[in-house]
């Protein structure tokens, strides 16, 4: 080998090798006054300047259930085991009334995703199986794989927990094509988690909140999701206690709230 081609080789080598370990920043921000009363924690990642912004780092780091946020992940796994074919696959209602209005009629993927209906993700959940859950859970490296509340229970203040960091980080994996799922499948998914679309802007997001039968009310509110826009990529999990009205919805409000701060989402009106 001569030794201008094994200096060009050397110079690629050192330059995938910079890519490759390029340092990540983080910086820790306060934001107490979009939080107000609720306790919690918030972590957005830019992409393109591969930057973490926390809230509240500790809180960042803690596991709880994951709740309907798990719906993506699920929706991931029903696509490609062929459990559900696509956004559209209907399920019918099982003509048991529920609190919520919205899920007391058939329901397909797409819309059981928008509603957080739990008995349809259930219905898929059956389908899939534990055998399968064990298998590619642990492969698209979410949470703490505990999978003893069972089949349908456990992604619902049950055994399966992940930290909002680990939420940005199975996202970040995902919109990078890196997870162990089919091209059509993360189209999909990322098609139903979008809530809107502002010229090239794009916003995606679940909410997910726990509950508490005695209180009546919501302990625990999670929302999780992207941002595309055209200076970049990026990702975010906000999860919330306390307060009034600790709901995923609230959760949601309150990430608006910062992402308009931040200047990532446009202001409304």
């Amino acid at each position: 080998m001569s030794p201008v081609k094994l200096s060009y080789i050397l110079n690629v080598l050192v330059l995938l090798l910079g890519r490759a370990f390029a340092a990540e920043t983080s910086v820790e921000h306060d934001l107490s006054a979009e939080f107000g009363s609720y306790s919690g924690g918030f972590v957005l990642y830019d992409e393109a300047q591969q930057r973490w912004l926390r809230y509240q780092p500790e809180q960042c780091r803690t596991r709880t259930s994951p709740c309907s946020t798990f719906k993506v992940l699920n929706s991931l796994i029903a696509l490609e085991t062929g459990v559900a074919s696509g956004a559209d696959f209907r399920l019918p209602w099982d003509g048991t009334r529920r609190s919520i209005a919205s899920w007391n009629h058939d329901q397909t993927l797409r819309s059981a995703f928008a509603t957080s209906c739990v008995w349809y993700y259930q219905a898929l959940a059956t389908r899939i199986g534990l055998e399968r859950y064990q298998q590619m859970i642990p492969k698209a490296g979410y949470g703490n794989h505990d999978l003893t509340g069972g089949v349908t229970q456990f992604w619902l203040q049950s055994s399966l927990t992940i930290s909002p960091d680990e939420q940005v980080e199975f996202l970040r994996r995902m919109h990078a094509r890196e997870l162990p799922f089919a091209a059509t499948s993360v189209d999909t998914v990322l098609d139903i988690m979008t809530l809107s679309r502002a010229g090239q802007t794009v916003f995606r997001g679940k909410t997910g909140s726990a509950f508490d039968a005695k209180k009546n009310g919501p302990v625990l509110g999670w929302f999780i999701g992207s941002v595309t826009t055209p200076s970049g990529l990026y990702l975010f999990a906000t999860r919330i206690t306390g307060g009034e009205n600790p709901s995923g919805i609230t959760a949601r409000k309150i990430t608006e709230s910062i992402l308009v701060t931040l200047n990532i989402l446009p202001k409304q009106g």
